[in-house]
């Protein structure tokens, strides 16, 4: 299929313009981004296509002012050179933030009260995948939006603009600014700051040189290739080195991120890493103590504790599907001021804008240590696993799913919530498999009331995926619990 697209790609010529039709491979078009391997089904002219595309649809709209960013991957800039190119063919007035983390487009946006922003970025994935995330005004740009634009790429329905790029600097210091305002930290809690060689570096930097407290910063320098560890903190494995050096240098706490800085991933004093709906449990009781009734989303990949936590405090949890696009929407349609995701994205619109920002999630962390230097050590945690991800051809996760979804129908006595995949409730546990949207993987969490209660539902799984995934019993016996 990829030689297929290429070769299209080359002969195809389009229109009374001349322009040259591209076809975006359906691989790459994700529920809340494009994102793909560059080199592979991934191209600088995609990019181009996808910028005059995103322009031409802006302009209809007869919005023209948007920023673009990017982070440090090796192919960042020729893909946000081209795409800033398209952009401008079409008319947009494109402010160019150069490397930065994804909240810093975030923030530009709503400061700014922008028309749009793109990021370019991989986000957590491996250094050869890249990508663009989308906002329309302050929402984000998603689904059938993203569909629309491959449609436009590939009819190369765009129009003609004078556009211009335009290179702002002031943004950082304002994002600093107001991202410490409000803010009082104690002045002898020690922090580890894992940046991975991402876009982060920079802003950490700044901010430790403010707040009081004994600041460490792992693996500053932004490097493309990621050399000292993966750029996804979500896997244990890839914080190791975080994960020691806070216990043995008796740190009270470690913050990883990925790539481009909207996910947080928070290591306690002993150097164990927390799951992210352990994280939300605590950012969610600390908020409902100063907003008794609130509501609070989380994804469908969260633990039963943190939805019975919630409510032992007086909220309303609210389950939604995973992506940082669907709980942003969820949020502005019930009004919940925070929600987060097992991935690693918290949300604040209590204090702040509303969009997922790692860094800020940390400083929200850091205030709550300050008044309970124990907030996030030993907390209780019941028999779960972590998300387990299966390697997974990307044109068959979705059918797996499915089939898994037909035998689990003809069943009796089966309650199976469908908001993201298929959530199987059972009297001793659950369990949940969807198909990732940003990596090629099934994803599969369970939680159970026993550990015997454990044993007998990765059983009841096998059964379902047995004649679809052939390890499936060795892969649930690599997990501790």
């Amino acid at each position: 299929m990829r030689i297929l697209n290429k070769i299209w790609n080359f002969l195809c010529m389009s229109n009374e313009e001349n322009e040259v039709s591209h076809i975006l491979s359906t691989e790459i078009l994700r529920d809340y981004d494009i994102r793909g391997i560059f080199g592979e089904n991934l191209f600088a002219d995609n990019a181009y296509a996808i910028g005059r595309a995103f322009g031409t649809f802006i302009g209809r709209k007869n919005l023209r002012k948007m920023c673009v960013g990017c982070d440090c991957r090796n192919s960042s800039d020729e893909l946000t050179r081209n795409l800033i190119d398209g952009l401008t063919s079409s008319g947009a007035e494109v402010i160019s933030l150069g490397i930065c983390h994804t909240p810093m487009m975030y923030y530009c946006v709503h400061k700014l009260e922008l028309d749009a922003g793109i990021m370019v970025t991989g986000s957590h994935n491996s250094p050869e995948y890249n990508g663009f995330k989308f906002m329309l005004g302050i929402d984000p740009f998603y689904g059938e939006d993203l569909k629309m634009l491959g449609d436009m790429v590939l009819s190369c329905d765009f129009i003609d603009g004078n556009g211009r790029e335009i290179v702002l600097n002031r943004i950082f210091s304002s994002y600093l600014y107001d991202l410490l305002e409000g803010f009082s930290f104690s002045d002898d809690v020690k922090v580890a700051w894992d940046i991975g060689n991402g876009t982060t570096g920079n802003i950490v930097k700044a901010i430790t040189a403010k707040i009081p407290g004994k600041h460490h910063i792992l693996f500053e320098e932004m490097d493309g290739n990621f050399p000292n560890r993966s750029p996804d903190p979500t896997v244990a494995s890839n914080i190791e080195y975080l994960s020691k050096f806070v216990s043995y240098n008796g740190f009270d706490v470690g913050f990883a991120f990925d790539c481009d800085g909207d996910r947080l991933v928070v290591v306690d004093s002993n150097g164990k890493m927390l799951f992210s709906d352990q994280v939300l449990e605590v950012l969610a009781v600390d908020f409902l103590r100063k907003n008794p009734g609130a509501q609070v989303v989380a994804d469908v990949k969260s633990c039963n504790q943190l939805f019975s936590t919630i409510k032992k405090h007086g909220g309303i949890g609210i389950m939604e599907r995973s992506g940082h696009s669907f709980i942003k929407t969820r949020m502005k349609t019930s009004g919940a001021l925070l929600a987060g995701e097992m991935s690693g994205h918290f949300f604040f619109k209590d204090r702040w804008f509303g969009f997922d920002d790692g860094v800020y999630a940390a400083l929200r962390c850091l205030e709550i240590i300050g008044n309970d230097p124990d907030a996030f050590n030993n907390l209780a945690y019941g028999f779960v696993t972590p998300e387990i991800y299966i390697t997974c051809k990307e044109e068959k996760k979705f059918a797996i799913v499915n089939t898994v979804r037909h035998r689990l129908e003809r069943e009796k006595n089966v309650d199976i919530i469908e908001i993201d995949g298929v959530r199987v409730v059972m009297d001793n546990g659950w369990w949940l498999l969807r198909a990732s949207n940003t990596q090629n993987a099934l994803s599969l969490r369970i939680e159970a009331n026993s550990l015997d209660d454990m044993k007998k539902i990765k059983a009841k799984i096998e059964t379902y995926l047995i004649k679809d995934i052939n390890n499936i019993a060795e892969i649930l016996k690599n997990e501790n619990i």
